[in-house]
């Protein structure tokens, strides 16, 4: 899997393209230099906030509501913000009633605005994780013992005590605007750092880890990092900026990636799965459209054909038929007329199986006349008699009677009955409708009465 991660310095951002398979980095490159060129790749953004606070603390058993409220009030004793900051934290152990968490409290109020820069050229921005936090779960991955991870920037550096695949400590101490990165400054905070630890009753840091692009103000040496899961490429490279490859190891707990565009992340790929599953179907059903209409398509032109046929053949018994014998085929020419006038059924049924609501079945679908007998289905009615006293008579009026059973609830029952008589009216203006409802066998019963 290729990932992009970009990193924004400013208004300025560096990016890297990752490839990893499963939990291993294997490989990496420069690039790509343009925001255009991230539509449609998935991205990971490194964003530094103005200040952010790292720091463990205990707090009571509860439900999430209640464990994060506790949170937030010993995020708000510290005072270091002035305005409530974001607040994310991952539980690291639970002894009794007392659990254990690590804390990261930061503003994210410039978030949004690299956010939209970066979905207005098309990037599926996959996490947004603090840089410092790569660093520091990258050193915690690597090293067992207990390690300082001290990433020199230009501006400042990090200094990150992790142990066990776990955080002790961060805090970031700034240069000097005047003065620039010097290298006392470096030293005397890893022996503060030391001391703090054996004040409190714990052992100093084992190892001393120095990154970043001015790492030589700690330790001129090119100490790589442990970790099995990076190509001997990317460990070099992870040196001078751990940022880039320990973004990976972020625990998904500190992603600062609004949860909604989280729960869209999580779904995508189903939602890819399920429209490849219904493009495959919609190709099937229009394949079978195609074969059925050429099928029509040939049976009509074989139809027209026999009808043909029959109108030479009829024109022919016309010039033979006598003349005491026309008034009796103009009677029957008027019969046939009629009939085919008559509704066609099977064209009626098969737009029904078309329209019938999910889950329901036409159980009855009769056509009969005003004071006359009815006929059910696709079925013609049969050749009226045959009248000599009159030749003009008013064919009786059609009234196609329709029942539609389905075992569906309540509310999904009546919307189906509004629905599927709405649809009737656009084929046919006098319909008539009544709903019928069994609730306790759950059974919907819909019956119509259309004019022809």
């Amino acid at each position: 899997m290729q990932t992009v991660v970009v990193h924004f310095t400013g208004e300025t951002f560096h990016a890297v393209t990752v490839r990893t398979r499963g939990k291993a980095i294997v490989s990496w490159a420069e690039g790509p230099g343009k925001l255009s060129d991230l539509s449609g790749v998935r991205t990971v953004l490194l964003w530094e906030p103005p200040m952010m606070h790292f720091l463990r603390e205990q707090v009571f058993r509860g439900p999430g509501d209640v464990l994060a409220l506790q949170i937030q009030e010993k995020v708000e004793r510290t005072g270091f913000f002035r305005t409530p900051p974001s607040i994310f934290y991952q539980v690291e152990r639970e002894e009794g009633q007392v659990v254990h968490v690590g804390i990261v409290a930061m503003e994210t109020s410039g978030l949004d605005e690299k956010m939209k820069s970066l979905w207005r050229h098309g990037a599926r921005i996959h996490a947004v994780y603090h840089p410092a936090l790569a660093v520091a779960f990258l050193a915690a991955q690597s090293f067992e013992e207990r390690t300082l991870t001290v990433w020199i920037k230009e501006r400042g550096f990090y200094l990150a005590v992790t142990e066990k695949a776990q955080i002790r400590a961060v805090r970031f101490v700034a240069f000097d605007a005047f003065t620039g990165p010097m290298e006392n400054l470096v030293q005397e905070e890893v022996a503060f750092t030391r001391d703090q630890f054996e004040r409190a009753g714990e052992p100093g840091p084992l190892r001393v880890q120095a990154c970043g692009p001015l790492r030589h103000l700690l330790d001129s040496s090119e100490a790589l990092w442990a970790s099995s899961t990076m190509a001997s490429s990317v460990q070099e490279a992870a040196i001078e900026h751990p940022e880039w490859f320990g973004a990976f190891y972020v625990p998904a707990a500190f992603n600062m990636l609004p949860d909604q565009v989280q729960a869209w992340n999580r779904h995508m790929p189903w939602a890819r799965r399920a429209a490849v599953a219904l493009l495959v179907v919609s190709l099937a059903q229009a394949g079978f459209w195609g074969v059925m209409k050429h099928r029509t398509q040939v049976l009509e032109k074989k139809t027209r054909g026999f009808a043909a046929e029959v109108a030479s053949r009829a024109d022919s018994v016309q010039k033979t038929i006598p003349w005491d014998r026309v008034a009796v085929l103009e009677e029957h020419r008027q019969v046939l007329e009629a009939f085919e006038r008559e509704p066609r059924m099977d064209a009626w049924m098969v737009w029904l199986s078309k329209v019938v609501p999910k889950n329901f079945r036409v159980v009855r679908c009769t056509l009969s006349k005003t004071g006359g007998g009815s006929r059910s289905g696709p079925t013609v009615s049969r050749r009226p008699q045959r009248r000599p006293e009159s030749h003009t008579e008013t064919a009786p009026a059609s009234v196609l009677s329709l029942v539609v059973k389905g075992t569906v609830g309540f509310e999904e029952a009546h919307r189906n009955f509004g629905v599927l008589l709405a649809t009737l009216k656009e084929r046919q203006k006098e319909v008539s409708g009544r709903f019928d409802y069994d609730e306790r066998a759950n059974q919907a019963v819909f019956s119509f009465e259309l004019k022809m």
